[in-house]
């Protein structure tokens, strides 16, 4: 029994002996190892392994709570679990910091897309090397790629279909961006599991909750201005203040060109990230429902868009397909795909802002570094 104790204990760390009186009130008495996974940038989570199976324990970061709301996220969460495109969430502590649900073992994906220069090569077609031939298995999480409005517009340039920018002049002319396209030189399936999974999502009923995209701007720029005025914080979180500010015009245009081709929110998780997303027997699993709410339908999009390591066709066949008759949005909406992209890097650089502020030194310069991440995706940002 000591040696499985001290494996826990190097397996898991410092944590070890502070989370067994947690998993015991979730009812787990019997744990045999406790292994910390890949944490998310508000929230750690650890695998727990017992005789009758294996559990996720997340741990809430304090920072987060002041614009997450949990009994919100619980409500999305359970919505979802029963709708099967979420792991069961079976225990809440009673100060909501800690959260216990099923562990889903992820299944690989067949992908040979890694880097924008290899997306650029197969687009092109400049060579057909027995590399690009290699079927080769990753973890979902390999397929993160950070891509900016501007990069995805050029993407969709290098296949010949036309972007006019935010001009009025895209409003009138969508048609472009619904051209046939040449198919991929590499498919993988990523692209048709994404979009199974937001035409699922758009489905699923709103509840009582709802922001939209100004208004969330407005909620993120008001918390960075309180904090700002009320306290002591240094010159490099001020300096990137400044940046937002800087701005402000270029937020306002893209929330309006958003505001515009609006007909109704849906469901939107908003975070559909490679890290947030699961992959079990040929479907996509979501978690973290930290910023679930109803919302623009161009939210989601853009996530997977901003986040997902696609080749410019695939990205186009998921705005096309996602797009095709959404009762939610106008038939203008295409244009505004890309504005809908810079929110999302607009909103990461609010986050990396709100939680630096409310971190101790040591973690706020993590924060801080993000900043610097999600800052040169903002189109206009110099």
């Amino acid at each position: 029994m000591l040696d499985v104790i001290a494996a826990m204990q190097y397996t898991a760390g410092e944590s070890f002996n502070a989370l067994l009186p947690i998993l015991k009130r979730a009812g787990l008495e019997q744990v045999l190892s406790i292994c910390e996974l890949s944490g998310g940038l508000s929230n750690h989570n650890y695998k727990i392994t017992t005789p009758a199976g294996s559990y996720v324990l997340r741990v809430n970061a304090d920072a987060a709570d002041s614009f997450c709301f949990r009994e919100q996220e619980r409500f999305y969460w359970q919505q979802l679990a029963q709708a099967k495109l979420a792991p069961a969430l079976l225990w809440v502590s009673e100060d909501e910091r800690y959260y216990l649900s099923d562990f889903i073992e992820s299944d690989l994906i067949e992908s040979a897309v890694a880097s924008v220069a290899e997306c650029a090569v197969i687009e092109h077609n400049v060579i057909d090397s027995e590399r690009f031939q290699r079927k080769r298995f990753i973890h979902w999480p390999a397929l993160e790629r950070q891509t900016s409005a501007a990069d995805f517009v050029l993407g969709q340039s290098s296949l010949g279909i036309l972007y006019h920018g935010y001009s009025q002049q895209a409003y009138l002319n969508p048609e472009p961006w619904l051209m046939p396209i040449q198919q991929d030189k590499h498919p993988n399936s990523a692209a048709n599991l994404l979009l199974e999974l937001l035409l699922q999502l758009r489905e699923l009923p709103t509840g009582s909750y709802a922001i939209s995209i100004t208004e969330q701007w407005q909620e993120y720029h008001q918390q960075m201005l309180a904090y700002q005025a009320s306290l002591a914080l240094t010159h490099d979180w001020s300096e990137r203040v400044d940046k937002l500010l800087g701005i402000q015009i270029d937020i306002k245009h893209w929330c309006d060109d958003l505001a515009a081709c609006l007909i109704k929110p849906q469901f939107c998780h908003r975070d559909l990230n490679p890290h947030n997303l699961l992959l079990k027997n040929n479907r996509l699993y979501c978690i973290d429902f930290e910023y679930a709410t109803a919302s623009h339908p161009l939210c989601e999009l853009a996530v997977v868009l901003a986040t997902h390591a696609l080749t410019p066709a695939q990205q186009n066949e998921l705005v096309t397909q996602y797009l095709s008759q959404h009762p939610y949005v106008t038939s203008h909406a295409v244009a505004a795909v890309p504005a809908a992209i810079d929110m999302y890097w607009v909103f990461a650089c609010y986050w990396a802002l709100l939680m630096a502020a409310q971190t101790e030194p040591s973690r706020s310069a993590d924060y801080l570094a993000w900043f610097d991440c999600f800052w040169p995706l903002i189109t206009q940002a110099s």
